[in-house]
Formats: C-alpha cells, structure tokens, sequence
C-alpha cells in the first residue's frame, strides 16, 4: 500500500504548504537564480542585456493584457483529470471543485479501491483524509495575517493560472506599480511583488510568457521548512497541465496534474461527514496503512 500512502503525502504537502504559508513564521526568502543565496533579498538583473528592468510603459501595457486575459468571474467549478507524481506506480484520477472564496475540495481516486484520499480547505482550516484507514488530521488556518476569504480566493486563482497576489486580489494598475518587472531572455519575464504585498514569512514570484502574458509559473519559497514550491502551466486546446515541483531540504518530488479546463456549472461537492466514522490523528499517524 506504500503507494496510497504517497497518495496522501503528497495532496497534503501541495495544499497544506500553501495554506500554512500565510501564517506567522519568522524570517523569509527570496526568489533567487539557481546556485545564488537566499540572502540575495531581490533579483538583481545581470549587467548585461541578458535580462533587464521593463519600462513604466511596457508594465502598465503587459498589466492591461494581464486583465484583459483573466476569467470570468464565477461562483463554484470544477476540473477533473489525472494526477501523476514521483514515487506513484500509477496515475490517479483526481476531482477539483473548488467555491469562491470559500473552499477547495480535491479528491484522489485509484483504481480497484476508489476514493483514497482528499483535501478539504476552508476559510479556518485544511483537513486531510485518509479515506483508506478513516483518519484524518486538521491545520488551522486561524493564524492568518489577512483576511481569510480574500486570501482563498486568490489562492484559487493562482491554482487557475491568474496572476494574484495573496491578500492583495488580481493584478491592477496600482498593484503592478508596486513590482518588480524584469524583461528575461526566451521570451520570459519575472513579476517580484514589493515587500508590502509579500506574505510574511515566505517570498513569492511569477513567470510570465512575455509574449502573450499568460502565467509560466508561481514560486512559493518558506524559508523556516525549508520547502519550496513550484506550479507551471501548459495550456493545451482541450485542457490543461499544471506541473508541480516540491523541493524540500533533503528531498525534490515533481509531478504534473493533466486537468480539463474549468466548468461553471458543476456538480457539488460536500465535505466529507467526518462524526464517529473518522478517527482525529497527527500527520504521522494519518500516513499509516
């Protein structure tokens, strides 16, 4: 069953990280090259013309097409797809339903046993389910610097591949002025929010296509855990990819999520009725099979 249990391991590192992110945790990162210390607090663009500050008129250019690209505002969705990671023998199928500004729910299925495992987020915590040995563990989100529902829902957004800023809602005019915008070689480009719009304790950044100015990729750094996370996106015509890359002190786990793109008229999805069927334990205990 070892492979179950990555199952769970891994749904709880993505969602878990995230969400524990926004708490109060002393010190933080930067967003740096590969190779150059965390204690470089900001990206420093080579001398040469390998990389370069944009022009207040290319940001505010980018930023009108950054919005101009964003969804349409929703209530609830839904994605579906499979889940392939380091470690997982197997593919499994997973269910994201997702209602704004309120809850995420992803579900894990494999084949012969069903559902496996799930992560239930709200607005004042994150629940993980081991639905194979009925347990499950709880993080409290109550430690939050922001207001929790704003800060879920722009989690939700980074999920979809938009350009937010914890806390802070989607990308404005006023908000790209407050950032660092660095012109990449390949077409890239760096957004690196200002001190004010970071969230304490951790450091973040996005990879844009400069072409077109669609999310690359989101770079969560927390400097206490020693864990970096790292979510790429590939748009396809029929659906999405959305890669993972885990870093941890003394492990590196990558996946990638092949997802449908979102539906707007879903089905719900409750949370699970946890009662007397489901036994409370600590994360050790929820990865026992």
């Amino acid at each position: 069953m070892g492979w179950m249990k990555r199952i769970v391991w891994v749904l709880g590192v993505i969602f878990a990280s995230m969400g524990l992110a926004a708490q109060n945790v002393p010190d933080s990162i930067a967003i740096c090259p590969p190779g150059q210390p965390a204690e470089a607090m900001e990206p420093q663009p080579e001398p040469d013309n390998a990389s370069r500050l944009m022009t207040i008129e290319e940001i505010a250019a980018a930023t009108d097409t950054i919005i101009a690209n964003y969804d349409a505002e929703w209530t609830d969705l839904s994605m579906q797809g499979k889940l392939s990671f380091d470690g997982l023998p197997m593919s499994v199928s997973v269910k994201l339903y997702m209602k704004r500004g309120e809850s995420v729910i992803l579900s894990a299925r494999a084949p012969i046993f069903g559902e496996v495992a799930r992560v239930e987020i709200c607005q004042d915590s994150i629940i993980l389910i081991n639905k194979h040995t009925r347990t499950y563990n709880v993080q409290s989100l109550t430690g939050l610097n922001v207001d929790a529902k704003a800060y879920l829902s722009d989690l939700q957004d980074i999920l979809l591949g938009q350009v937010a800023f914890p806390g802070n809602g989607r990308i404005t005019p006023a908000i790209a002025a407050q950032s660092q915008w660095i012109d990449l070689p390949a077409d890239d480009a760096l957004i690196y929010p200002s001190a004010a719009l970071q969230v304490e304790g951790t450091e973040y950044g996005f990879v844009m296509d400069s072409l077109c100015w669609q999310l690359k990729s989101f770079v969560l750094m927390l400097r206490q855990t020693g864990i970096v996370i790292e979510t790429k996106y590939l748009y396809g015509d029929k659906g999405w990819t959305l890669g993972i890359e885990i870093s941890m002190p003394k492990k590196k786990l990558g996946g990638e999520a092949q997802l449908s793109y979102p539906d707007y008229n879903p089905t719900p999805i409750e949370f699970t009725n946890l009662g007397s069927k489901y036994r409370k334990v600590d994360f050790k205990e929820l990865m026992k099979f």
